[in-house]
């Protein structure tokens, strides 16, 4: 099959699980939905269609898109505000990150782009493009942020309550 017809594919695919996935309310359920219908639909079809290798930009440039548009003017004065305690929280999650990255790639269980993006803090959409655009191994970046989200879902209220008093 040509990689536009893998595409068109998947894409209607993605589109069917990431409807369904935002009907279940379930967190970043687009993404997740999407994500798990071509994953379940390869292994029970033991079907891989190429796609076009222009398409990881036409996804980079919607991410920006989206990225910008989220942007609003009045978060500069907060930016302001909050920049210090921002900065501190990416050194010591991005470092920490690479700590686990070269402990990870130490114990022979990936390689290091692999395991820095994958415990890279980030959004799980732009980790992924990353991974595609580099030597990194995509599923196994998929796989760290997918269980990370998760972990963060279910965990997040109980500490939230505890942290908070509520």
């Amino acid at each position: 099959m040509s990689s536009s017809l893998g595409l068109i594919g998947y894409l209607g695919l993605g589109l069917l699980g990431g409807l369904l996935g935002a009907k279940l309310k379930i967190p970043a359920g687009a993404l997740i939905g999407a994500m798990l219908t071509i994953i379940f639909f390869k292994i029970f079809m033991k079907v891989h269609w190429d796609i076009p290798r222009s398409f990881t930009f036409v996804l980079q440039v919607f991410l920006g898109i989206m990225v910008g548009a989220s942007f609003q003017p009045e978060l500069v004065q907060v930016m302001k505000k909050i920049a210090i305690p921002v900065i501190i929280s990416c050194v010591v999650l991005m470092g920490t990150g690479v700590i686990l990255a070269v402990v990870f790639t130490r114990l022979g269980l990936v390689d290091i782009g692999t395991a820095y993006l994958g415990t890279s803090p980030g959004a799980m959409s732009a980790l992924i493009v990353l991974a595609l655009e580099s030597e990194a191994q995509p599923m196994l970046v998929v796989c760290f942020h997918f269980i990370r989200v998760v972990f963060v879902i279910l965990t997040a209220p109980l500490i939230f309550r505890l942290v908070s008093g509520h």
